[in-house]
């Protein structure tokens, strides 16, 4: 890994430009980059390298095949990664770099703030990109090169949070998440369905990059809540504060519907064992036949496990539609053109299957990937399972 200063303000980031082992010497000398871009240090890295481990599967899967079509020529994926800094700065910066470097097609940023620095940027630069953010402005017929590789919490919360209660029964929640724009977005998109659905809601909020989360777990409990929502919060700080609210004597309901998975939850509370209850949102339904067959196919291929995060799921399915997207266009170089052949063609990967286009409604314009988002339970210290709830395409 490689520093880069100077590159928005002297902001101090990090890039990784990966040439893949795997990627054979074709006889064209053809080479398409792809950027793959979001946290990729501190708290929220979990996220980003997750998030980056998608694109560098699918290239080296492409390649394996012998690389994918442009133009009538084979051409050899080539990954370039940059550390977006989960900030607004880190954003801009990223869409920069990718512009230095010719790449037209990026998968991310990650995060709201990451993504609202990026899409100002890239929209000039002619950089077509996928973003899962949560950010209630993160589409619109202004910025046509976006695209939103998963759905937000308007989309799914209802169904979501409505399942979850049934099953536990919860009267208030706490919704908990980070004070900047990506956790505050999120975070008070939940608190609404919740408090549409009958509960009492308080929300609070805590400074990025808060390492001690006693005092939040003291105000917690002073609560009497039933259950904590924690949507937006980091998976290191989720397991830090599951922790302090364990040891507070705290032993409630969490819900987790925010990407950071199950694996905090259980670093938290001792496998589960020491709450009620906890239900967290799997961004991508991680039990589907296809997510089974793309685990399968990265240990094979990668010889490492794959990453334990779903948005790993969602970014290797946002490169594939990209990359078939490309090889329409018949070029990588110009991120118009492979914004048109993306949205001219349904959506469809050879792990998922076809999907659809959503957006319309809330963001007027149809750049939203639609496909079925998983629901995992614990009850009891017993790992129920991961159920799949369908999206609606428009």
């Amino acid at each position: 890994m490689k520093p880069v200063s100077g590159l928005c303000g002297g902001v101090s980031l990090v890039v990784l430009a990966l040439g893949l082992a795997s990627t054979p010497v074709l006889a064209q000398g053809c080479e398409v980059k792809i950027g793959a871009s979001g946290p990729m240090a501190g708290a929220a890295a979990a996220w980003g390298i997750a998030w980056k481990t998608g694109p560098e599967f699918i290239a080296a899967l492409a390649n394996e095949k012998g690389g994918i079509d442009v133009g009538g020529k084979t051409c050899a994926v080539r990954v370039v990664a940059f550390d977006a800094g989960a900030s607004a700065a880190g954003g801009a910066a990223a869409a920069n770099y990718f512009a230095s470097q010719g790449v037209r097609a990026v998968v991310g940023p990650v995060l709201s703030t990451e993504h609202t620095g990026f899409k100002n940027i890239s929209g000039r630069l002619g950089i077509t990109h996928f973003t899962p953010t949560y950010a209630l402005d993160a589409l619109s017929p202004e910025f046509p090169l976006a695209f939103k590789a998963s759905q937000g919490p308007s989309t799914w919360s209802p169904v979501l949070i409505k399942a979850a209660v049934e099953r536990f029964g919860h009267k208030s929640v706490a919704v908990i998440g980070p004070n900047d724009q990506s956790g505050t977005d999120g975070s008070r998109a939940l608190a609404k369905v919740y408090a549409a659905q009958g509960l009492t809601t308080h929300e609070e909020y805590y400074q990025r990059g808060t390492t001690n989360f006693a005092p939040l777990a003291a105000r917690i409990v002073s609560m009497n809540v039933d259950a904590i929502q924690i949507a937006t919060m980091p998976p290191p700080d989720q397991a830090s504060l599951f922790k302090q609210l364990v040891n507070a004597g705290w032993k409630g309901v969490i819900g987790s519907l925010g990407g950071g998975g199950e694996k905090p939850i259980l670093d938290g509370t001792n496998g589960a064992k020491d709450v009620r209850g906890a239900y967290w949102l799997e961004t991508m339904d991680t039990e589907q036949p296809g997510a089974k067959q793309l685990n399968a196919e990265f240990k094979r291929l990668m010889k490492s496990d794959p990453p334990f995060n779903s948005l790993f799921l969602v970014s290797a399915n946002a490169t594939e539609i990209m990359l078939a997207a490309i090889s329409r266009a018949g070029t990588a170089d110009d991120g118009e053109k492979i914004a048109r052949a993306m949205e001219s063609a349904a959506p469809e990967s050879q792990f998922f299957g076809k999907q659809g286009w959503r957006g319309r409604a809330e963001f007027k314009i149809n750049h939203e990937l639609a496909f079925p988002v998983g629901l995992g339970i614990y009850e009891n210290g017993v790992r129920v399972g991961v159920k799949g709830h369908a999206v609606a395409s428009e």
